[in-house]
């Protein structure tokens, strides 16, 4: 006979603690995953990590299934959703994902976010049942090797937020949160204009510099800028690359900008409460 799993607030455990207890419960995941405590911090810190509203589940004492929600808002996000294998199989996913969603509306969120890893097949029947709906799919990149940087003073190195600030003034942006500015001007990193028009957000971290997003003034689009960015970017940047955030109708210019894309995507889910 089984003992009870019983849910905990992440809020007893720290960031550190937190790392380990996910990358332990993604033991023999699709793609691999680990995380050390310092770069959990830095990511759901950026991501608005609720830690009283993420959920630990223990058996025996032990963690053996961890759910990290972000809120903003009304708007609820599933930011990583794990289980060990010894628990995998048994129902405990649904009953999992039908505790997070009550007490999403509990709280009077009106929807709820998250992403799945293409060929996660267990993953995606489970969120679909849950009554997810797929709504785009998310791709990454990475730069092919570069020539060697060129200071030309095009790009101009600017403070994270004065981006994050202009992109919240288009009312019609509607981004992942990964790649929304609230998540951008937290992260560490630098960010950069072009001709006061074209904006970059470079994050860095332990793997390298990272483009986590562009953006350019609707009335700047359709002028070739955002490849003259990209471009420029992957000469500055040896080895830079992308989240698997970026959706899929933007690969073209990146395409075209010198840089190939990932193998691994992800659907971007919504469940309205």
């Amino acid at each position: 006979m089984h003992s009870e799993v019983i849910s905990n607030a992440a809020a007893h455990w720290n960031s550190y603690q937190l790392a380990d207890i996910l990358s332990h419960c993604f033991e023999g995941y699709l793609v691999p995953f680990t995380i050390d405590g310092e770069t959990f911090a830095v990511r759901f810190a950026a991501e608005d990590m609720s830690l009283n509203d993420s959920r630990v589940w223990t058996q025996n004492g032990e963690p053996k299934a961890l759910a990290i929600i972000s809120r903003r808002g009304q708007t609820s996000r599933l930011a990583a959703f794990a289980i060990r294998p010894e628990l995998r199989g048994q129902g405990f996913g649904r009953q999992f994902m039908q505790q997070l969603i009550d007490e999403a509306r509990e709280r009077g969120d009106r929807s709820m976010w998250l992403e799945v890893i293409v060929g996660n097949d267990s993953g995606l029947a489970l969120y679909e049942r849950m009554g997810f709906v797929r709504q785009q799919t998310l791709v990454g990149f990475n730069a092919v090797s570069a020539a060697l940087f060129t200071q030309t003073g095009e790009l101009q190195e600017i403070d994270p937020l004065v981006m994050a600030n202009k992109m919240m003034t288009d009312a019609n942006l509607r981004l992942p949160w990964l790649s929304a500015p609230e998540t951008l001007y937290k992260l560490p990193g630098k960010a950069f204009v072009l001709n006061d028009v074209a904006y970059a957000m470079v994050a860095t971290a332990p793997q390298g510099y990272r483009v986590r997003m562009l953006y350019v003034d609707p009335a700047a689009r359709g002028q070739g800028l955002a490849k003259k960015l990209l471009t420029l970017l992957r000469e500055r940047f040896s080895g830079l690359y992308t989240a698997t955030a970026i959706p899929e109708p933007v690969a073209p210019v990146f395409l075209s900008s010198g840089y190939r894309q990932d193998p691994v995507t992800q659907y971007e889910m919504l469940l309205r409460l």
